[in-house]
């Protein structure tokens, strides 16, 4: 439906032209342009789901539950008491971590719920959830320069957005609870099969997609739930008691640091479990009424881990004496189990370790495919832009199964919908790429790097997999939270952005909430590049990789992505002087009207027109920024 006019929930009988099939409500217009684009090379179709194939509020929160649940909160925790050399401190970054994740969903929600989209013949916009989360909100800040906020944070995305710390993290968990000597061959063999399983699972089904995720993020959250009732069973008072000490619990060691870089790399590592808070904005489209079902699926699962999270930590905290806490490279999960599970008389050393890695690796599994299952929209997302090569390919669905083949939409009749199983296959061969080519760099490099330790059979991941995990967690969150927050705060502030008018959440609130939000994100990404003398290392690197690598990588990337902006800006004007073409990008939505209980239009189908077209010097000026008046009924 045309977004000049409101439809009505029986608009019209469905028509079916050229043999394709529609859903109901749509009227003659919609059907004929539906049917252009279906024959026009230069265009694609994307049906977005919204009834049995969406995602409902459960499916939502084991979204959440497999991605903040992976190998961050079992990893994190030994940088943490390490660097701190304090109870106290340990447990109050954690609760920092908690605010971050909160306030930043706070926004997000709102961006997600909010934003304009679409205009309205009356001159009016209308927001309609979109995927792919950053990169919408961006294009919606920064208008100007054009195609700038699309491929810094689009291109950055491509190498930011990517399963292979988790996909390492599950090798090296499966050779642990099969008591096997891990080697550079092994984990890299085992990582780069739970990536091939986790995109072909994604582009041969949708529905076993969903359904696996649903039951993974159900036993992650029962994992923890068990964890912490074995913390209370076997608490130890004699431990609790020296590490709850008042008096004590803050106290400095000969260890404590003197500087600030080495509290900064420890809330990298706190932000890098609470950092996927925000994983169903990337597929908010496809979310069943998520008008109802977003905002509070996303907000109780969240509090719900971060209440979680806090308790577990502290339960380490109680068991765990300080002089292992605060030792380098600890496996703080395995020492929790031993002094748990470890009582039981038929619990041998074996059996913990097979227990321990086992959880570790449903962990990390589900966190693999869940993040395949919402980058790869991401990336889909970029490609719909047209700042890729080959984009109409990449941000196509295609039918990739053993049923049909391999073959692109959307020339296929299935009743009442465009199609049943579509599937981003070739955004998820690119994902597939992209973590593959970080899985071999980071094991193999670190294997490289000493030589002698895979003889010896001796070899540790730690060295790559840190150095990815904090370069990720810096370029992918860090940075981008930081401008989310300060844009959040300049729409609020400013007095002619409008945005306090039509946002759904009180005005004092967003403001306290965007600027916890900035603060705490801002903090570390500064405290960051302040050297230590007594710490020229990165934590967890034995030695290997250098205290400035990870903020370096993460800051080249975004470097590259803006160069690449420049070469594709430098490309279009070529191609204009030359040829006197310019690159049109035109996105059309097609309406449909809102079920009972809910507000606004469903984005049911979207046209995408990538093409090159005549220049007129006319159209190169840009459009003026739409002034927000109020909310569309």
């Amino acid at each position: 439906m045309d977004p000049d006019r409101r439809p009505l929930a029986n608009d019209a009988e469905p028509m079916t032209e050229n043999g394709m099939g529609w859903v109901r409500g749509l009227d003659g217009a919609d059907v004929d342009r539906l049917n252009q684009a279906t024959a026009d090379d230069s265009a694609i179709v994307e049906e977005i789901p919204v009834e049995r194939s969406s995602l409902g509020a459960f499916s939502v929160a084991c979204l959440l539950f497999n991605r903040m649940i992976g190998s961050g909160v079992f990893n994190s925790s030994s940088v943490i008491f390490y660097n701190t050399q304090s109870i106290g401190a340990s447990l109050l970054m954690w609760l920092y971590g908690a605010a971050t994740a909160l306030s930043g969903l706070l926004l997000y929600i709102e961006l997600g719920l909010t934003i304009p989209r679409w205009e309205l013949g009356n001159g009016n916009w209308i927001s309609t959830p979109r995927s792919g989360a950053e990169l919408v909100y961006f294009n919606f800040f920064f208008k100007a320069p054009k195609y700038l906020a699309t491929c810094v944070f689009g291109v950055s995305f491509l190498v930011f957005g990517n399963t292979a710390t988790n996909s390492v993290a599950f090798a090296v968990a499966v050779l642990q609870a099969s008591w096997t000597t891990p080697t550079p061959g092994k984990i890299v063999g085992i990582a780069l099969a739970c990536n091939t399983f986790s995109c072909m699972l994604h582009s041969m089904s949708r529905k076993w997609g969903i359904r696996l995720n649903n039951l993974l993020g159900s036993l992650k959250l029962l994992m923890l739930f068990i964890m912490i009732v074995f913390g209370f069973v076997w608490l130890d008072r004699s431990v609790s008691d020296a590490n709850f000490n008042s008096s004590t619990a803050f106290d400095k060691t000969a260890k404590t640091p003197t500087g600030v870089y080495r509290y900064a790399e420890a809330l990298i590592y706190v932000i890098f479990p609470f950092g996927g808070f925000h994983q169903a904005n990337y597929v908010l489209a496809e979310i069943r009424n998520p008008r109802k079902n977003f905002a509070w699926a996303s907000g109780a699962s969240v509090s719900l881990i971060c209440v979680l999270f806090v308790v577990l930590n502290t339960l380490y905290a109680a068991i765990i004496p300080k002089e292992i806490l605060f030792q380098p490279n600890q496996d703080i999960t395995l020492h929790f189990f031993n002094r748990t599970i470890g009582h039981i008389a038929s619990a041998t050393p074996v059996r913990v370790q097979a227990a321990s890695g086992g959880l570790r690796a449903l962990s990390a599994l589900g966190n693999v495919i869940v993040f395949t299952f919402t980058a790869a929209r991401v990336k889909q997302e970029v490609a719909k832009e047209g700042v890729l090569p080959f984009s109409l390919y990449l941000a196509s669905s295609y039918d990739f199964s053993f049923r049909h083949g391999f073959r692109r939409l959307p020339a296929h009749a299935a009743g009442h919908q465009l199609h049943t199983n579509k599937a981003p296959a070739a955004a998820l061969a690119l994902h597939w790429t992209v973590t593959t080519v970080l899985i071999l760099a980071a094991v193999l490099g670190t294997a490289a790097a000493d030589g002698s330790s895979t003889e010896e059979g001796t070899f540790s991941h730690l060295p790559g997999y840190s150095l990815l995990v904090t370069a990720s967690t810096y370029g992918l969150d860090m940075i981008w939270f930081c401008v989310i927050g300060f844009a959040m705060l300049r729409l609020r502030l400013w007095p002619g952005s409008g945005w306090r008018e039509i946002s759904l959440v009180p005005h004092w609130l967003g403001v306290l909430a965007a600027v916890v939000f900035t603060a705490t994100n801002v903090v570390p990404l500064v405290a960051i590049w302040v050297p230590d003398a007594a710490q020229p290392f990165m934590a967890r690197t034995d030695g290997k990789v250098p205290w400035y690598a990870s903020q370096t990588m993460a800051v080249s990337i975004v470097a590259a992505a803006g160069l690449y902006w420049v070469v594709f800006k430098g490309y279009l004007w070529q191609r204009r002087e030359r040829y006197g073409e310019v690159l049109s990008v035109t996105r059309r939505p097609v309406f449909w009207a809102a079920e009972a209980g809910q507000r606004g239009l469903v984005l049911l189908y979207e046209i995408i027109w990538v093409r090159w077209t005549d220049w007129v010097p006319e159209e190169e000026n840009e459009r003026p920024a739409p002034e927000m008046r109020e909310r569309a009924a």
